[in-house]
This record gives structure tokens, C-alpha cells and sequence, in this order.
């Protein structure tokens, strides 16, 4: 849900932004899951943001592939912020505030796209 705010802040009025997602997760949680996101469909969908997923047993790599020809590899994942000591705490209403884990972030461009 943060990475969804913060492209709802940085989209342009208008604009439409489709997010795709790609995910694995444990059989007993699948269920929760699908209605999460459900969830996170309709309440980005009035702000121009199609959400859509789908779940793979398989994969293990975590990316973001933006259609201008950007590949972001993320070593952990979007799990890079360590925990804070709960709501009362600036940290967890403010990214900037928050400490982050050891992670590595490969950034890859394709110039033929």
C-alpha cells in the first residue's frame, strides 16, 4: 500500500497507471490474500490505478519492470524498512523517519524499449 500511495502522489492528474502484480504466498493465507486485493482494486481504482495480480508458486526474484524500458531489482523485496515501535511512533506515518534494512537495489535500463 505504500508503493501505491506514493505512485498516486507522483502520477500526473489523468493519468491511468496500471500495476501488475506477481506473487507467491502459502496455501493457508491464499484466500486472505485474493480478498486484499480485492480490496486494493477498488480503492486505487477512483484514483486512475488498475491494479491487477495473479499468484506464482514459483517465482523467488523481486522487481519492479516499468514499461519506459526500467528494471528495479530488489533484493528484499519492498520489505526494507525495519519495524517501528508501533502507531505511536512519527516513524510509521513518515518514510522519511523510518530505518531501513541492509538491502541491495540493482537499477537496469533497456534502451531497444
Amino acid at each position: 500500500m505504500e508503493f501505491t500511495a506514493l505512485v498516486a502522489k507522483v502520477k500526473e492528474e489523468g493519468q491511468e497507471v496500471k500495476l501488475h502484480l506477481i506473487t507467491s504466498n502459502n496455501e493457508d493465507y491464499l484466500e486472505n490474500a485474493r480478498e486484499a486485493f480485492k480490496e486494493i482494486i477498488d480503492s486505487l481504482e477512483p484514483s486512475g490505478i488498475f491494479f491487477s495480480f495473479e499468484f506464482d508458486e514459483n517465482i523467488h526474484d523481486r522487481s519492479i519492470e516499468l514499461n519506459n524500458g526500467w528494471k528495479i531489482v530488489l533484493g528484499r523485496g519492498l520489505d526494507i524498512y525495519q519495524k517501528t515501535n508501533g502507531r505511536c511512533d512519527i516513524a510509521e506515518y513518515y518514510q522519511e523517519k523510518r530505518l531501513c534494512k541492509a538491502c541491495e537495489i540493482t537499477y537496469l535500463f533497456d534502451s531497444k524499449v
